[in-house]
């Protein structure tokens, strides 16, 4: 089951990409990050509503989800939106897709995970179909830095560490707390306060049209569910199964952007074969996870 739910939750996000670029005319990037976070923020906490909560539990005890949430989907989404406005998408999206690669290295040296060669096999392919669907989608299908840019490298890296350290710190915390719904709660209110409290702070403008709003909306629904899948996957599978499953996401974006718009999306040999390793990928890690 962790493979499905670890795959429903990358289908999410990608579904919330797509929204977003789709619905998106004028919003800045602080704006559409601040309203799906508020629609996450209520459909997560409406959530809680259902579910029992120790009577005895305390910030202590949800530490792990707090600081996760500030990693991602926080700091991760601000470095990856300057990255993509300095760097362009394709460049933005495939470094910070190596994220796999830092939750990975994490789970052996820290968490005392291990994986056999098949398992590293596997997730070897699905980082690496991912990253060439990453890189050569869309109507730019290559990687261009400019002279001068190469500074702004930096902002990918970084939302990719992020990404890395805040899906090991959910993995501590769901093995601590299986509570999948709270924990999603948790982290994206972690994201949220502090990001409002930044926009007052410097007083940052948050508007947007209302057709952008209706997708936005639409987008923080899907959003609130994807990370309730992944903590569902993390609470039954170990990290090297579920990181590079949760690095998917560019597949299901290609699927969808094929299914809008046909005519805007490349289909060259290096998305074939980005596929088929995520297919292989995914297969030797479902055949061989135990």
């Amino acid at each position: 089951m962790e493979v499905i739910y670890a795959l429903l939750s990358s289908i999410m996000f990608a579904a919330t990409f797509l929204l977003v670029k789709i619905g998106r005319e004028s919003a800045s990037h602080l704006s559409v990050l601040w309203i799906t976070l508020t629609i996450n923020v209520v459909v997560l906490g409406l959530s809680t509503l259902f579910i029992d909560i120790p009577k005895s539990l305390t910030l202590v005890d949800l530490k792990f989800f707090i600081v996760s949430g500030i990693f991602a989907p926080l700091l991760g989404r601000l470095f990856q939106f300057v990255g993509m406005s300095r760097l362009g998408a394709n460049t933005t999206t495939a470094l910070t897709l190596t994220h796999p690669l830092v939750t990975v290295l994490i789970g052996l040296v820290f968490l005392g995970e291990s994986g056999s060669v098949v398992q590293m096999l596997g997730a070897f392919l699905i980082i690496t179909g991912s990253l060439l669907i990453a890189i050569f989608s869309g109507s730019n299908g290559n990687l261009r830095i400019s002279s001068g840019y190469q500074i702004y490298l930096i902002y990918p890296l970084l939302a990719s560490l992020t990404y890395g350290i805040s899906i090991a710190l959910r993995k501590v915390g769901i093995d601590q707390l299986n509570s999948p719904v709270l924990a999603s709660a948790v982290t994206v209110s972690a994201s949220w306060i502090i990001l409002s409290l930044y926009i007052l702070v410097a007083r940052c403008k948050i508007s947007c049209s209302s057709r952008e709003f209706t997708y936005f909306v639409y987008a923080g629904i899907l959003s609130s569910i994807g990370p309730i899948f992944l903590y569902l996957s993390l609470a039954v599978g170990n990290l090297l199964l579920i990181a590079p499953l949760a690095a998917t996401t560019p597949l299901f974006v290609l699927v969808g952007t094929w299914l809008y718009s046909k005519n805007n999306e490349k289909f060259g040999y290096q998305i074939i074969v980005g596929t088929v390793g995520i297919f292989i990928g995914v297969t030797l890690l479902t055949l061989f996870k135990n």
